[in-house]
C-alpha cells in the first residue's frame, strides 16, 4: 500500500464517518439513491481508487479496496454497494483495455462517470457469467437488445458494462454502454435492505461500435473471472464486514448506556458481556479473512481465488450472525428504528444471495481444493 493510497483510504474513512453515515437513515427510509455520498467520495478522488495512475486514479489494489469498502459499507450499506460496483467497473476496464478504455477511466476517476455492471439476467440467475443476451452485428458495430436484472445504480450511473454472447459466435464480449446509446430502466428497487442502491432492471436497445468493447473479442469470460470476480468478491466481503462492525458498535453503545433503575448498566450483566465478546470475535475474524485474501490477490498468489471465495462466504455469514446477535443484545429497541441495528440486520441479508451465491461458492471452493475445474 503506497503513501498515496494510504492517505486516500484515510480520506474515505473520514468521508464515511462525517458525510455518509449522517445520511444513512434517510437513504434507507426514503429508499433514495445515495447521491450525496457518492459526490462526497468523488470530491476526495475516491472514485479513482481502482483506476491506474496513468488515467488519473490512485492505482489501488484489493488491499486498499477492502479497507475503503468496509468504511463506506459500515456507514451506509447502499453507498457501499454503489461504490463497490463503480470500483469493479473501473478495475475491469483497466484490466481489459480497449480503444476507449483510457477515456472511460479518466471520466470515472474524475467523478464524471459513475460505473456499474449489467451482467445478471433473470433466466441465468446466479450464473451471471453465462448470459443469454447476444450481440448482433449491425451497421459496422453491434446491436445489444434485451433485458438485464439487478443493475446496481440503474438510472444513476453513466457507464454500464454489459456482458453478452459474442457476435462472432464464440465466447463472451463485454461492452461499455452509456444511457444515450439506448438504455431504459424499469421499476424501483424494493428489496429488504440496501434500500438505496437502485438495483433495477435495465432494458437495452443499444447500438455501439467495436471501440466500446472492453477486452479482446470473445474474451469476456476471462475478464469475468480474472478481473470482475476477484474485485467483486473482495469488495462485497468488506462491505459486509463494515455492516457487522457497525452493528457491533451500536450494540456496545446501547449496552453501555442502557441502565436499570438501580443504576446498573446492561453491559454489567455477564451474559451480555459474553454476547458482546462473541460479536467482536466474529467481526474481527471475518475482517482478517478478507484482508488476508486481498493481500494474497495483490501478491499474485495462486491461492488467492479460493481465499477470495471463502472471504465472501465468511464475511456475509458473519454479518448475518453479528447483526442477529446485536439485535438480541439490544432487545425490543433494537427491533425498532430507534437504533440502527434493524437496518444493519436487513442490509446483512443480501450478501449471501448475491451472485455467486454462497451455495455456488461452496461448490466452487470444494472443486478448487480437489483440483477440479471451476466453475
Amino acid at each position: 500500500m503506497t503513501s498515496t493510497t494510504m492517505s486516500l483510504v484515510d480520506l474515505v474513512r473520514d468521508v464515511a464517518r462525517e458525510r455518509i453515515a449522517p445520511g444513512a437513515v434517510a437513504v434507507d427510509a426514503e429508499r433514495a439513491f445515495p447521491r450525496d455520498a457518492i459526490d462526497a467520495l468523488a470530491e476526495q478522488g475516491a472514485l479513482g481508487l481502482m483506476v491506474p495512475e496513468a488515467a488519473g486514479g490512485s492505482g489501488g489494489g484489493l488491499s486498499e479496496l477492502v479497507e475503503a469498502c468496509e468504511a463506506v459499507g459500515g456507514a451506509c450499506a447502499s453507498s457501499g454497494m454503489v461504490f463497490l460496483m463503480h470500483s469493479v467497473t473501473a478495475a475491469t476496464v483497466a484490466a481489459g483495455g480497449g480503444e476507449r478504455a483510457n477515456d472511460y477511466l479518466e471520466r470515472m476517476a474524475a467523478g464524471e462517470a459513475l460505473g456499474s455492471l449489467a451482467f445478471s439476467e433473470r433466466g441465468t440467475g446466479a450464473h451471471f457469467y453465462a448470459p443469454e443476451l447476444a450481440a448482433e452485428r449491425e451497421d459496422g458495430g453491434v446491436r445489444i437488445a434485451g433485458r438485464k436484472s439487478f443493475t446496481t445504480s440503474g438510472g444513476h450511473a453513466q457507464l454500464y458494462l454489459v456482458l453478452v454472447q459474442s457476435s462472432g459466435g464464440e465466447g463472451l464480449d463485454c461492452y461499455a454502454v452509456q444511457p444515450s446509446d439506448g438504455i431504459t430502466f424499469d421499476g424501483a428497487w424494493d428489496g429488504l435492505g440496501m434500500a438505496g442502491n437502485s438495483s433495477v432492471a435495465a432494458e437495452f436497445d443499444a447500438h455501439v461500435d467495436d471501440a466500446a468493447r472492453i477486452g479482446a473479442a470473445g474474451g469476456g469470460g476471462d475478464l469475468v473471472f480474472g478481473a470482475v470476480a476477484p474485485v467483486f468478491l473482495a469488495g462485497l466481503a468488506a462491505v459486509n464486514v463494515g455492516i457487522a462492525a457497525a452493528a457491533q458498535q451500536a450494540a456496545i453503545e446501547h449496552a453501555a448506556g442502557r441502565r436499570y433503575p438501580d443504576g446498573q448498566s446492561l453491559a454489567e450483566i455477564q451474559s451480555v458481556q459474553h454476547a458482546l465478546a462473541a460479536l467482536d470475535m466474529t467481526t474481527r475474524a471475518a475482517r482478517l479473512v478478507v484482508r488476508d485474501a486481498a493481500a494474497l490477490a495483490d501478491a499474485g498468489d495462486a491461492a488467492a481465488l479460493v481465499a477470495l471465495m471463502e472471504a465472501k462466504v465468511v464475511a456475509t455469514e458473519a454479518a448475518q450472525q453479528v447483526t442477529q446477535g446485536a439485535l438480541e443484545v439490544c432487545g425490543g429497541q433494537g427491533y425498532t428504528r430507534s437504533l440502527p441495528v434493524e437496518r444493519h440486520l436487513r442490509d446483512a441479508r443480501a450478501g449471501a444471495v448475491m451472485a455467486p451465491t454462497n451455495g455456488v461458492l461452496r461448490t466452487w471452493i470444494g472443486k478448487a481444493l480437489a483440483g477440479l475445474p471451476v466453475p
